[in-house]
């Protein structure tokens, strides 16, 4: 349906329904200093009359406008009969043609889609036509993201949560979904470290019969965020360590008496000894590093010193008691 030109005031325009927006950014200063110096160089599209309208697209230019304190803009105006589908079309071109749109717009373009095309084919048909994904697993996925907590829409737009994390955060109450992901941007944590301290979290919340909110909220836990002296690394690693303690107890015991019984092995620095994972097993393993023949025939003789020690028969007796 072809649209006119017009002038309106945006006074006129409701800027409250936001059924069409797709576009994420809010920043208007870069683009009212070039309306500054250009003018609108592409009128938005408003829906209605020039008594009462809606923004199909253009939210930003319009914005950009009253930041200025400008009353009036040139616009291009549908007839009030337009149906929606033309609408949804129109407006997710518009941002679709300009860049590349991020995952957060491209689940509000598909949603829109979903309202106009009921029938899971021609949904797909739809998208795939506007460069958008035509897959149906890909489109169920994205589309769920626009309807998540606006903070873990935050964490993925800045590409702290992958689409992946962000619906399973989603899936958890509401104020543990959001608090999770407050912890991932402040830490600034990669996918494989936010999976284990998610799962860990889960994990004693699980066995506990709590909360994982009751977890994040812990004194011990929150000590560590508010620590004045550790950075963001310090922060994780102490996290990852207090949580697992916490999920694993007597893993954390075993750990703390095999590396007592390892400093008292007075073991030299080119020697390491390691246990076996989560001391489940008894196959240990000594690692010697050395220069010459000269180091390694003392590094031997630290190990032959090192296996009539008591603490060795520790370690040794401890791993077998860990295994049954």
């Amino acid at each position: 349906m072809p649209s006119t030109d017009h002038t309106v005031l945006i006074e006129r325009i409701n800027l409250e329904d936001r059924t069409f927006q797709v576009t994420t950014e809010t920043a208007v200063e870069t683009l009212a200093a070039s309306i500054a110096r250009l003018g609108v160089m592409h009128p938005p599209v408003l829906l209605g009359d020039n008594t009462q309208s809606i923004v199909i697209s253009g939210f930003r230019r319009i914005a950009a406008c009253r930041f200025m304190g400008i009353s009036e803009i040139p616009v291009k105006l549908l007839p009030p009969e337009t149906d929606k589908k033309t609408c949804a079309q129109m407006a997710i071109a518009d941002n679709s043609l300009q860049r590349p749109l991020n995952l957060i717009e491209i689940s509000r373009a598909l949603v829109l889609l979903s309202g106009v095309y009921p029938d899971s084919d021609d949904l797909r048909r739809a998208a795939g036509d506007m460069g958008l994904p035509d897959n149906f697993s890909a489109i169920h996925k994205l589309r769920q993201l626009s309807c998540l907590a606006e903070e873990i829409q935050e964490g993925v737009l800045s590409n702290v949560l992958s689409l992946a994390m962000a619906l399973e955060l989603g899936h958890m109450e509401k104020p543990c979904g959001v608090a999770m992901a407050t912890l991932f941007g402040y830490l600034k944590l990669g996918l494989n470290k936010q999976r284990e301290i998610l799962t860990m979290i889960q994990e004693i919340a699980f066995r506990e019969h709590v909360s994982v909110q009751d977890i994040l909220n812990t004194s011990d836990l929150q000590q560590i965020m508010m620590h004045e002296k550790w950075d963001r690394s310090q922060k994780t690693v102490h996290l990852r360590q207090y949580l697992k303690r916490r999920r694993y107890p007597s893993i954390t015991a075993f750990e703390s008496d095999f590396e007592a019984n390892v400093r008292s092995l007075d073991l030299e620095s080119g020697i390491v000894l390691s246990p076996p994972r989560y001391f489940e097993g008894t196959t240990y393993c000594f690692q010697l590093t050395f220069n010459n023949l000269a180091q390694l025939q003392q590094r031997i003789s630290c190990l032959a010193k090192a296996s009539t020690s008591h603490s060795l028969n520790e370690i040794l007796n401890g791993c077998r008691f860990a295994n049954h």
